[in-house]
């Protein structure tokens, strides 16, 4: 509760080992959490079928979710959860590295390369239902070294239609200003509230 007096636009929670370890979505506590705070709820993690996403939403009453993990063999479930519940209400999350000269998502919390580049990939997201998008860098993420700069020069460069939002390595309001200004919509915050470092 202590981050709603900060006035975000939503809490974003995210199991970041649950498609991982295959573990099962914690309905209970994500339920639990949408029915204490009045901003909107979204979540990450381990979403691999419309079962899954109907509960989050009809049952835990999640605002939006993210999934990422299992698109690599499941893309439709982008257009499906959108379709019954609106393109407002599902987003995409990327996690992504430079390899030598180009950008390449990852799955499973990072840990699987996937072999696609970030702009192929954005690009398939960009004709889907998908309403927004989540870029998450994976060696500044909880690194809180400041924003990951060539990666947000890289965004600002491809064809997006839909909103993105960035994440990874912010320190400060500094930080968020240099994000925004870079044609990125909005900024993801996470090690830097945990931890009491952000003012």
């Amino acid at each position: 509760k202590k981050y709603l007096k900060m006035f975000p636009k939503e809490i974003f929670v995210e199991d970041i080992v649950a498609s991982l370890f295959n573990k099962n979505i914690d309905f209970k506590t994500i339920k639990k959490l949408s029915s204490i705070i009045d901003i909107p709820v979204s979540y990450a993690g381990g979403i691999s079928n419309m079962n899954e996403v109907n509960k989050l939403f009809k049952i835990c009453g999640v605002d939006k979710i993210y999934i990422n993990s299992a698109l690599k063999n499941n893309f439709e479930l982008i257009n499906l959860s959108a379709a019954i519940y609106g393109s407002q209400s599902v987003g995409v999350l990327i996690q992504t590295k430079k390899i030598f000269n180009d950008w390449y998502i990852f799955f499973e919390s990072g840990r699987i390369h996937s072999g696609i580049k970030l702009k192929d990939w954005v690009k398939k997201i960009n004709n889907s239902q998908a309403g927004e998008v989540i870029i998450s860098s994976i060696m500044y993420d909880g690194m809180f070294n400041g924003p990951d700069n060539e990666l947000i020069d890289f965004i600002k460069n491809l064809d997006i239609s839909i909103p993105v939002i960035y994440s990874g390595g912010i320190r400060d309001n500094i930080d968020v200003k240099s994000v925004l200004l870079n044609k990125i919509n909005s900024v993801a915050i996470s090690h830097a509230l945990h931890f009491g470092k952000f003012n």
